[in-house]
């Protein structure tokens, strides 16, 4: 008997039917259906949730008690952050690009380059950052990410490091010891990741999901070595060598607890989003920062869509020391392997 005559006999005639049928339950935010963009293969790392059976670190609470330490977990978003440009390259001006330091780029940016930048384009410097640009062409599947990316006064671009990336791939550079040149494995990240992974969407929280891993960084970060996914602890030219030794290395991956009480958790929306993106993804450590942060685009219209939205302190209250020393986990990471030597 279909669903209709089983409702029709309920309740006795077809004029009663609504009335007699009980309402559909309300979606809730993690039941929203998936309707963003999401660059990386469906078996990236990035887009692998993780196992009801993954396996916890033997040092899951020291080092997530280390990174507890560090503060309550807040979101770059104007600063420190990545401004994404999705472009049609045929319609996007070309330009040349020159090195800041001569030799020292990634795949793809291999001399004479013209590289799609959209006018009126700004990386995140001078407010704030290391001037990282990401500019992406969905249609085509490729992204060109930029570090100290920045245009002078005559017109001409400049950056301290570029790479390119097919967004069909798995989002994972090979280590840095099985390429021809360390630089090859090597991103505007010193983990080697793309700018976009890892990064929250505005059209993703729109949606009501991420549907994906997302990167985090802090300042405790362990940068003599790295695990699987990051390819590289290469430093780049014009920043420091100071690597630690201790930390979570450069592709760790930390989980919320899946027992979390995201609904009665006091987060807003946003930040409910965000959590439960944390509890089936969880984030992979990919850069060290000055705080416990998280990763949001910030281009222009990026930053004006957030605006009254998403915050820089939108988990503070509630991602609290005392709230990650408990319910954050380490993943088991398997064997860290060393980063190049420096130079």
């Amino acid at each position: 008997m279909s669903f209709l005559v089983r409702n029709l006999v309920f309740c006795g005639a077809l004029l009663f039917l609504s009335a007699c049928s009980p309402a559909p339950p309300e979606q809730s935010v993690a039941e929203a259906p998936v309707k963003t963009w999401r660059p990386f293969a469906a078996d990236s790392p990035w887009n692998t949730p993780i196992p009801a059976n993954a396996e916890i670190d033997a040092k899951s609470k020291a080092l997530i008690g280390d990174f507890a330490g560090n503060g309550s977990l807040y979101i770059n978003i104007a600063e420190w952050s990545v401004p994404v440009y999705y472009i049609d390259m045929d319609q996007t001006p070309k330009h040349e690009v020159l090195d800041l330091y001569p030799g020292h780029y990634g795949r793809g940016f291999e001399l004479p380059r013209e590289i799609p930048i959209p006018d009126g384009a700004q990386s995140a410097r001078p407010e704030g950052g290391l001037g990282y640009i990401a500019i992406v062409d969905k249609a085509r599947n490729l992204e060109w990410d930029m570090r100290q990316a920045h245009q002078r006064d005559d017109g001409r671009w400049f950056t301290g490091f570029g790479a390119i990336t097919n967004l069909r791939g798995s989002g994972v550079s090979p280590p840095w010891n099985d390429v021809e040149q360390p630089n090859l494995a090597a991103s505007a990240l010193a983990s080697g990741f793309p700018l976009t992974a890892g990064l929250i969407r505005v059209e993703e929280i729109k949606s009501g999901r991420i549907p994906h891993a997302l990167m985090f960084a802090y300042p405790g970060a362990r940068t003599d070595g790295f695990v699987f996914p990051a390819s590289t602890t290469l430093p780049l030219a014009g920043i420091a060598d100071e690597r630690e030794q201790t930390g979570m290395p450069l592709g760790a991956r930390i989980q919320l607890d899946p027992k979390f009480d995201v609904d009665g958790s006091g987060l807003s929306r946003e930040g409910k989003i965000i959590a439960r993106a944390l509890q089936e993804y969880g984030a992979y450590l990919g850069d060290s920062a000055g705080g416990n942060v998280l990763f949001a685009e910030s281009a222009p219209m990026q930053l004006e869509a957030w605006d009254g939205t998403l915050e820089s302190g939108e988990l503070q209250a509630v991602f609290t020391p005392e709230m990650m020393a408990k319910h954050f986990r380490l993943i088991e990471m398997g064997d860290v392997l060393p980063g190049p030597p420096a130079n």
